[in-house]
């Protein structure tokens, strides 16, 4: 049953119970009330009927003189009078005359005669044997000048009386069966005014659960349900002031873990991924497995045991792991979510990815290496050859010629290693910035580069050649560096290439020009081409320092490219030679001619 019936009813009940109250209180007492005020009624008329006989009686008048003024009288108070002198002898009557006056029965022994004969008036209902019905009596003493000369008696038939009581009922009824109607009326309306309120909140309230925040009740009535509309209203208020805030919050900490390059992961006390922040995701290929078990995305013993040890023991624990099929190595700590009473609480790790640390620090370490050896080695030959001098080699002339010529040349390689260290340092530290020009003419530089090597090339028989291939497009771009990579492009596939063709090809590209410093040579293993840039890298060790390089061409020549928005790269198959390619856009971002 709804709200507004359940109200309506109680309230109907309510009323209805109230009025039968009042009703079953009053029924009873209607029908007395009707007649004590006709008893006080009958008394004022019998008084005045004893005033108007008083002197008749006292003159001792018969029924002759008395019954036309009885009858009289009673046709203007509408009642049965009878006259009674002191022994109770009917004198005159109103319903009776002639000789049936004259033989009625004496009434002095009536109850109301008696009465009004001892203390003045007298009461009484009963059956009338003279007219056949029920009536009340009211008798008085009828005094002239204080002297008791007889009796007046008036009386009432009870049907008037009991048509009184029923009348003053119906009203009653009447009145009550309209309290209850508008009783009615007011509690349907008061309800559903009330009902109409309940009904608002409860709309408003759906819409709060439903996470709409914005729904308000509108405050009509300064009571009860009014403050409840203000309270709730409130609660609104600040559940939509918590939500912003927390929206707030979170935005701020989704922004702090975007920028974050490390990954984070949140855990709860089983073990429920909560969170991953998206480098996170990126570093482990991980997909929509929030909610899902952190195993089903770590798949890594030691990083499941870490995790584990931490949810156990709420004690941070920190370890370095590395996770093999992602081939990359993380510094990982894992620290415990504060304690909630209650509630498991779980855990969040960080993932510092040390790939590239690791890998510039072994880095390092071969540079180091390789810097000693290729030092140590002529440095060696040359302690060498002094020592064959020092020895006594200095006194055969041609000896001695021949063990300087070996100094010099190791001097040679050596200060050839150390320039090309110090360019590659200030390459790398940006201390040698490019010098942009416009309306750079690749072919014509592919041209000259051709030119200055072919000699080289023709004392090992090979076919060097420029082919510009129709290009047209001028770049923006620092020609000597350009000239320097195709330079140490081309030395290297003149140097390496036994037998064939070196070629230069130029051509059109979608964002500028690309050159292709082709050739016949061995060609460059597939392992090896990832890291054929790094400083003092060779492919054939033993082979690079018998024909006089550094180990640091390709890597300054890198850094030459990238350093003027240029970009190298190779492509190459073993007995097939290789190719690289320098890619020269038409204006580097960003750059502008110096």
């Amino acid at each position: 049953m709804r709200l507004q019936s359940r109200m309506a009813l109680t309230a109907v009940a309510a009323s209805v119970a109230a009025l039968l109250a009042v009703f079953m209180a009053v029924w009873p007492g209607f029908r007395d009330r009707a007649i004590g005020q006709t008893r006080e009624t009958l008394l004022a008329e019998a008084r005045l009927v004893s005033r108007v006989v008083a002197e008749a009686l006292a003159r001792g008048d018969g029924p002759r003189e008395l019954d036309p003024l009885v009858d009289e009288t009673a046709v203007g108070v509408g009642v049965r009078v009878t006259i009674l002198d002191l022994d109770g002898n009917v004198r005159a009557d109103s319903s009776v005359s002639g000789p049936a006056l004259v033989a009625l029965e004496n009434h002095r022994g009536r109850p109301e005669v008696r009465a009004a004969l001892a203390s003045g008036v007298g009461t009484d209902v009963r059956r009338s044997s003279t007219v056949g019905s029920n009536l009340l009596y009211v008798a008085v003493l009828v005094t002239h000048h204080g002297t008791p000369v007889g009796v007046a008696r008036v009386a009432r038939a009870m049907d008037i009386v009991e048509t009184q009581a029923r009348d003053m009922r119906s009203g009653v009824l009447a009145a009550l069966l309209l309290a209850l109607t508008v009783a009615l009326v007011l509690s349907g309306v008061l309800s559903a005014s009330f009902a109409a309120s309940v009904r608002e909140m409860m709309r408003a309230a759906r819409r709060f659960a439903a996470g709409d925040l914005s729904a308000r009740i509108a405050i009509r009535h300064q009571d009860e349900i009014g403050e409840l509309a203000r309270i709730l209203n409130q609660s609104a208020d600040e559940q939509q002031r918590r939500l912003e805030e927390i929206a707030r919050d979170r935005a701020r900490t989704d922004a702090i873990l975007r920028a974050m390059a490390e990954g984070v992961l949140a855990v709860d006390g089983r073990g429920a991924v909560l969170m991953a922040s998206e480098a996170f995701r990126r570093d482990f290929e991980m997909g929509g497995a929030v909610g899902g078990h952190y195993l089903e995305v770590v798949r890594q013993r030691e990083i499941a045991d870490l995790l584990e040890a931490v949810l156990r023991t709420r004690e941070a624990r920190a370890s370095e792991v590395e996770v093999w099929p992602l081939q990359r190595v993380f510094a990982i700590t894992v620290v415990p979510f504060p304690e909630t009473e209650g509630k498991a609480s779980g855990a969040v790790a960080t993932f510092h990815d040390l790939t590239e640390r690791r890998r510039i620090d072994q880095i390092r370490r071969d540079f180091v290496a390789n810097a000693s050896h290729e030092l140590r080695t002529p440095l060696t030959s040359i302690r060498g050859f002094v020592e064959a001098l020092e020895d006594g080699a200095v006194e055969e002339p041609a000896t001695a010629q021949r063990f300087l010529g070996k100094i010099r040349t190791h001097a040679d390689r050596m200060t050839a290693l150390m320039d090309d260290l110090l360019e590659l340092s200030r390459l790398e530290s940006g201390g040698r910035p490019p010098k942009l020009e416009d309306d750079v003419s690749v072919p014509d530089l592919i041209d000259d580069v051709a030119a200055s090597f072919a000699p080289a090339a023709a004392r090992k028989k090979l076919a060097l050649s420029a082919e510009p291939a129709g290009v047209s497009t001028v770049v923006s771009t620092d020609p000597d560096r350009l000239r320097r990579i195709l330079e140490c492009l081309v030395e290297n596939a003149v140097k390496y290439t036994e037998k064939g063709a070196v070629r230069l090809i130029a051509r059109e590209t979608a964002g500028g020009v690309a050159v292709d410093v082709k050739d016949d040579g061995p060609g460059i293993p597939a392992e090896h081409l990832p890291r054929i840039f790094e400083r003092f890298y060779r492919v054939d060790r033993a082979r690079s320092r018998e024909l006089g390089g550094t180990g640091l061409g390709l890597s300054i020549a890198k850094h030459l490219a990238e350093g003027m928005g240029a970009s190298l790269s190779v492509t190459s198959e073993v007995g097939r030679g290789s190719c690289f390619t320098v890619a020269i856009p038409a204006r580097p971002q960003g750059a502008a001619p110096a």
